[in-house]
């Protein structure tokens, strides 16, 4: 499968939501399993990396081999992903999805399926904090499970200035559209805030977020500063001895009177759950998925 066809395959955000939420739920309670996340780097900050998991009620396992290269000269850095799918039961190899469109979308999914679950009430007003290809289908995503009253985007270049303000269109009805520089600005009083830029520095303050507010990194704990009082989860199986697990993503009022960060590294039951919504797969005892749905960013 390329990019065209996944693409083709109109994957229903609240579907693969949904998806991704129940095998992360599976990970936290010891029904899924995967392997820590494994990187070889290049020398001149790229990496190549490599993730597997299964999920034995999806009858599913996939193994994931990715890499960045950076830009040179003014040029974009280079990512790319394949992804071999195989039947958890009898090994068979059912599908390879090579390009980066399924893990934009099992990542923006991810990041709706974290924000529902460990937000106090629906976020009102949201923060982006970046706008390349992950955060576009994170809003999009956001816009149907989650939709914003407000939604502010912080950038650092004008062309992500431009594809914020051509973003319009994918927000709800009345739903007002800010746009900034200032990461400070964007995420004061949040709700909800997501960031995906890669870097490697703090770039906010989770303290300064809404009373209740969640912020959901899709580039690291770092780039968040956090106080005593704040929760910390990610989307990997338990860290022993942090109390940083994916448990507590989906764990009932985690979000209840204090700030949360999710931080989301990529988690590989997550690809199991994409494939799985790609090739019409059920859980055990559950009905047939809705896959169809916009798949335009």
């Amino acid at each position: 499968m390329t990019d065209a066809d996944v693409a083709a395959a109109c994957v229903e955000p609240r579907t693969l939501t949904a998806a991704v939420a129940a095998a992360l739920t599976d990970l936290g309670a010891g029904l899924a399993t995967q392997l820590p996340k494994q990187t070889l780097p290049t020398g001149d900050g790229g990496f190549f990396l490599t993730v597997a998991g299964a999920v034995p009620a999806l009858d599913l396992a996939t193994s994931k081999w990715a890499s960045y290269r950076p830009g040179r000269a003014g040029s974009p850095g280079v990512s790319t992903s394949a992804i071999l799918v195989t039947r958890y039961g009898d090994a068979a190899n059912l599908a390879f999805v090579e390009g980066m469109l399924a893990t934009w979308l099992r990542t923006a999914a991810t990041a709706a399926a974290a924000a529902r679950a460990l937000c106090a009430e629906p976020p009102a007003r949201l923060a982006l904090v970046g706008f390349g290809p992950t955060n576009q289908w994170t809003l999009r995503y956001l816009a149907a499970v989650l939709p914003p009253r407000e939604v502010r985007v912080a950038v650092r270049s004008a062309a992500s200035a431009a594809r914020a303000e051509a973003a319009r269109g994918m927000l709800p009805e009345g739903c007002a559209l800010f746009v900034t520089t200032d990461v400070a600005a964007a995420v004061r009083g949040a709700d909800l805030a997501v960031s995906a830029t890669g870097a490697r520095t703090a770039l906010a303050d989770l303290g300064t977020l809404a009373e209740r507010g969640v912020a959901v990194s899709l580039d690291g704990s770092l780039t968040w500063r956090t106080g005593a009082r704040d929760l910390v989860v990610t989307d990997r199986a338990a860290d022993a001895g942090t109390g940083r697990d994916a448990t507590a993503i989906f764990r009932p009022g985690q979000g209840k009177d204090r700030r949360v960060l999710a931080d989301l590294a990529g988690s590989a039951v997550t690809d199991v759950a994409l494939a799985a919504v790609l090739l019409g797969v059920a859980r055990k005892g559950a009905p047939p998925q809705v896959v169809r749905g916009e798949a335009r960013p």
